[in-house]
């Protein structure tokens, strides 16, 4: 008799045991493709973020300061999918001789090597209304000097 309520228990032990192990296994995954999406769209912000740099850098080449009496002092960039924005602010223009940068924000260097370099500030955010973000917000931000 005591065999028979014994094996019950064992049974009911085991299989509560394995339905925790259940719920951990289930849990874990869930935690994986979680952090696999986070990571994705984490790594495309970043990629975004590169490329708004190479075409802001484009886009002070491009400029002329003279005919508009300036420089370029923000831009903002928006990818195809309408999933990241990314603003660039031009914090400082290195140049070696002031007339050549008719900027508020322009700084006078000494070697003229370095003249036309540029400190960005850039910052790109999520759109977390896009159906393809699941609502993550994600921010990067970055001060990087580039020479256009």
């Amino acid at each position: 008799m005591q065999r028979k309520g014994f094996g019950v228990i064992s049974a009911l032990i085991i299989m509560l045991l394995v339905a925790t192990l259940m719920v951990i296994v289930v849990k874990f995954s869930f935690v994986t493709v979680k952090h696999t999406g986070d990571s994705y769209l984490q790594q495309r912000a970043q990629l975004f973020m590169q490329s708004a740099i190479e075409n802001s850098i484009q886009a002070i080449e491009g400029y002329d300061r003279k005919a508009n009496n300036g420089c370029l002092e923000h831009m903002t960039f928006e990818d195809e999918d309408k999933r990241f924005t990314a603003n660039v602010d031009v914090l400082r223009y290195y140049c070696y001789d002031l007339n050549d940068c008719p900027c508020g924000n322009a700084v006078k260097i000494s070697t003229p090597e370095s003249h036309g370099y540029v400190l960005l500030k850039v910052t790109v955010e999520s759109n977390t209304s896009n159906p393809k973000n699941n609502d993550k917000k994600i921010k990067l931000e970055k001060i990087t000097l580039q020479r256009p």
